[in-house]
């Protein structure tokens, strides 16, 4: 998977620098050079312009600077018509009226029309209709200069049928668009699956991070796209799309690359992201209370975003470098094509060599997303995998408990014997002492006696050999004592060999112990009935199958085709030692109820 990676990383530098070099081709010289436009569509860029009582003629498109806010700024122009055409506006932060032939035909962001926290309109694009008029109309469109700018830039008009206006838009903006409703949509899918994952594993909270910044950039580039203003009609609203997206970019990134990257000191990270989450929180709410707009901050979080992708590329890098940080190195190139193409969209706001903005970092931003799934992809399996390893090393320090707890209680029954038979030594040399004397005296009457007395206080036990396996053996005629001692019936029919290699005699015993001690709390929970527990093993074609059934009081509770324990409100601990052990050697372990009557039944290969 890495070399899939490693040689996945440099075609999509090659890609993403082969769609940078069409992007810039397709739009070289693009404010030199008059743009081709599809049959139908003329343009108006020869006009009249009229300022504080001068006019004067200028080719559009065409900036007027420096202007005091609101200067009245009208344009006047004649065009030729037909049925059916429509005129191409578009006004930058300016209030417009436009006139045909001295009518009110179409106007935008006048006085009482904007809400309250905006100084200016937003950029505001527009097809407006030309029916009812004749062949030749007199254009003219008065402009009032922006409060937050002392330039008015006006770009050439269109004027054609309304779908010939939207093919230009689409030849021209159509893969920016396109692009960003891709943005869009991938960040919504990866939000999705983060909600998903993050259900079983916490850590996919990663990909969250990564859907919300991929959102970030589709709202920034779908509200700065002409097209989308001619589709939703909302201007303010795709001006606070673009200016949110763009400043909340850094933050999911920096998340992201905190989240799944190990840095040996993420502090600076974490600084910096608090101070990208303050800055873009205090533009909203200067731009909510109408103290400073985003068209005003926004050359200032130009810089602030540049900065904060360099930085996260370079602090990645030497994280790569400096402690051979593999998550680091996997996510350095990813992270560098995001911010080569941050800094030449950020080039390209002041230079325009092309005039599709936020373009270039599109191609950036697609690709980031993409490449990086699939780091992110390797990231979470890799967490699985971790967490994979830490339950399995609980279940063996589990098992290992299990197996030690049984190991205590054979330890503690050879104590009991050992303790029985010191006493019985004990009494025996006290005993030989009192037959000794009486045999010195010649007292064969008491003797007698005395021996008669001894003979019947000898219980009459018996000690069964259930198997050859002496381990095995021990545990079952030790818990067999204790169902006797109860009142249980048991009947035991066993064929376990004295040695095997595949399996220890201490897994056996979790089974066989586990398999009594169960069978004997269930009939001593017992209130009426036959209480009995029948255990019967044997061993063949290389698998020992051992099965129990004991009678217990009916009430059993089953989840997932796992038995939950009467003690406590889980799965039993005992059932689940002797699954696991029989899984680890091959087999596998079933429990169920028929009426009143507990079924055991497991198996393990030898």
């Amino acid at each position: 998977m890495n070399n899939a990676i490693r040689r996945l990383f440099p075609l999509s530098v090659l890609l993403y620098l082969l769609c940078l070099f069409a992007l810039l081709t397709g739009s070289r010289g693009y404010l030199k050079e008059t743009p081709s436009y599809a049959d139908g569509v003329r343009q108006v860029t020869q006009v009249a312009a009229l300022i504080d009582g001068t006019e004067e003629v200028v080719t559009l498109p065409h900036s007027f600077s420096p202007l005091p806010a609101r200067t009245p700024v009208t344009l006047s122009a004649e065009i030729s018509v037909v049925d059916g055409d429509c005129l191409y506006v578009k006004s930058v932060y300016a209030p417009l009226r436009v006139y045909a032939d001295g009518t009110l035909i179409f106007e935008a962001g006048q006085e009482g029309s904007l809400p309250r926290f905006m100084e200016d309109p937003a950029t505001t694009v527009a097809a407006v209709p030309l029916d009812g008029f004749g062949s030749t109309i007199r254009l003219r469109l008065e402009y009032l200069s922006p409060k937050t700018r002392r330039a008015l830039p006006i770009q050439p008009l269109l004027v054609g049928r309304l779908g010939d206006i939207l093919a230009c838009l689409l030849k021209t903006t159509g893969v920016p668009f396109i692009v960003s409703l891709v943005q869009i949509t991938l960040g919504l899918l990866l939000i999705f699956v983060a909600l998903a994952i993050v259900l079983f594993e916490r850590r996919g909270i990663v990909f969250l991070y990564l859907g919300l910044s991929s959102l970030a950039m589709g709202l920034w580039c779908f509200g700065e796209c002409n097209l989308t203003e001619l589709i939703i009609p909302n201007p303010t609203l795709l001006y606070l799309f673009a200016f949110m997206g763009f400043y909340s970019v850094p933050v999911p990134l920096l998340l992201f690359a905190v989240a799944i990257i190990p840095f040996h000191d993420g502090r600076p990270l974490r600084l910096l992201c608090l101070v990208d989450l303050s800055a873009a929180a205090a533009a909203f709410l200067a731009q909510l209370m109408g103290i400073v707009g985003f068209s005003r901050s926004m050359r200032f979080f130009h810089v602030l975003v540049l900065a904060s992708l360099l930085f996260l590329a370079g602090y990645i890098l030497y994280e790569g470098l400096r402690y051979q940080n593999q998550p680091a190195k996997r996510f350095f190139l990813p992270m560098a094509v995001l911010t080569l193409g941050g800094a030449l969209e950020m080039v390209n706001y002041t230079l325009r060599f092309t005039n599709v903005l936020s373009s270039i970092f599109q191609i950036g931003g697609i690709l980031f997303t993409l490449m990086t799934g699939g780091v992110g992809g390797l990231f979470i399996r890799d967490a699985l995998r971790l967490k994979q390893q830490k339950q399995q090393l609980a279940f063996e320090v589990s098992l290992m408990e299990t197996q030690i707890e049984e190991q205590k209680k054979r330890h503690q029954m050879l104590l009991q014997s050992a303790e029985a038979v010191k006493k019985q030594r004990h009494d025996l040399r006290h005993q030989l002492t009192v037959i000794r004397s009486y045999s010195e005296e010649g007292d064969s009457r008491r003797l007698t006696e005395y021996l008669d007395t001894l003979i019947a206080q000898i219980p009459a036990g018996r000690k069964t050999v259930y198997c050859e396996n002496m381990a095995v053996n021990a545990v079952v005629s030790h818990y067999a004592a204790i169902a006797e001692e109860n009142g249980i019936e048991c009947s035991i029919c066993l064929t376990v060999p004295g040695h095997l290699e595949r399996i220890t005699d201490s897994s056996l015993c979790v089974i066989f112990g586990n398999l009594f001690e169960n069978a004997i709390e269930a009939c001593a929970r017992m209130t009426e009935g036959k209480k009995f527990i029948h255990l019967n093993s044997r061993r063949q074609y290389k698998t020992l199958t051992v099965t129990m059934d004991n009678s217990f009081n009916g009430s059993f509770t089953e989840q997932d085709g796992r038995a939950l324990s009467s003690k406590r409100a889980d799965f039993g601990i005992g059932t689940g030692s002797i699954a696991a052990i029989a899984r680890q050697h091959g087999g596998d372990a079933k429990f169920e109820a028929d009426g009143l009557v507990f079924l055991s039944s497991v198996y393990v290969r030898l």
